[in-house]
């Protein structure tokens, strides 16, 4: 299994855009209003995102990463409110009971948080189907099309096509949309997990898909954007046609009860974490 990515490399902008937002209100409110103030602001906004973590994010996945990241937000939240900041000498009065529960809270948490983030298991995988898809693909000159491409006929029944969603969903490999009796399935990178709270629905044009119909066929769709953050042109058709055979891949795998070797497919590759 060849290792050399494929896909350029992300900009790891985004992912700290909300330590940004986080900082930038702490520096404003503490200068403004005095570093009490400054810290109770900062615990408002941290729980302001452990809501959208549980509220949006847990909601649409089912996965237990988001729950954990969530307790961490709000543990590390509630003692940034409930902590005193004027010190006088004893440090019971700075972390009092509540506080110390908290922040046990929040250790624990944080703890089992950064377990699974050198598991890799709080990344979303989309980058690593995009370079399992172009492995063995050839570079080419050949023109990009917007146009979906048909990859085979398979037999399957909705339900397990479902079934699969959730899976995929729950591990973060990517998310899914019906329409009418046919399921769409978009990969997600880190990027644009952080879009899925803005995201007003699926686009069948911008967005890059593998669709399953009730007829049996699965077809791909490729986004511009994707196959242009691609290092290299590579053959189109192929590319798509790897694309649509993974997930037909994933679907007898899922289907066997060998989910795991989905994992393992996925484990097998490199993949930016910026992207």
């Amino acid at each position: 299994m060849s290792n050399i990515q494929k896909l350029k490399s992300g900009s790891p902008i985004k992912v700290f855009v909300p330590a940004a937002i986080s900082l930038f209100i702490l520096g404003l409110s503490s200068v403004l209003l005095g570093i009490e103030t400054g810290l109770k602001m900062l615990g408002g906004v941290i729980l302001i995102y452990a809501l959208i973590s549980i509220g949006f994010y847990y909601f649409q996945t089912r996965s237990y990463v988001y729950l954990i990241s969530s307790s961490y937000l709000l543990a590390f939240g509630f003692v940034l409110l409930t902590m005193e900041t004027q010190y006088t000498g004893n440090h019971l009065l700075v972390f009092p009971p509540i506080s110390r529960l908290f922040l046990i809270w929040m250790i624990l948490s944080w703890i089992w948080l950064f377990y699974l983030m050198v598991t890799g298991q709080t990344r979303w995988k989309g980058n690593h189907i995009l370079e399992l898809a172009a492995i063995g693909v050839e570079q080419s000159n050949d023109a990009y099309t917007e146009r979906p491409f048909p990859a085979r006929e398979i037999d399957f029944t909705k339900d397990e096509i479902l079934a699969m969603a959730a899976y995929l969903r729950k591990n973060l490999i990517c998310i899914h949309y019906n329409d009418a009796d046919k399921v769409y399935f978009v990969p997600i990178n880190n990027s644009a997990a952080m879009d899925l709270l803005f995201r007003s629905g699926f686009n069948v044009v911008e967005d890059t898909w593998i669709a399953f119909d009730p007829s049996g066929m699965v077809s791909v769709h490729i986004s511009r954007k994707t196959y242009l953050s691609y290092k290299e042109n590579l053959a189109f058709d192929q590319l798509c046609n790897n694309l649509g055979n993974l997930f037909i891949e994933f679907l007898d795998d899922y289907r066997k009860g060998e989910d795991v070797r989905i994992m393992d497919k996925l484990n097998t590759v490199k993949s930016d974490f910026f992207g």
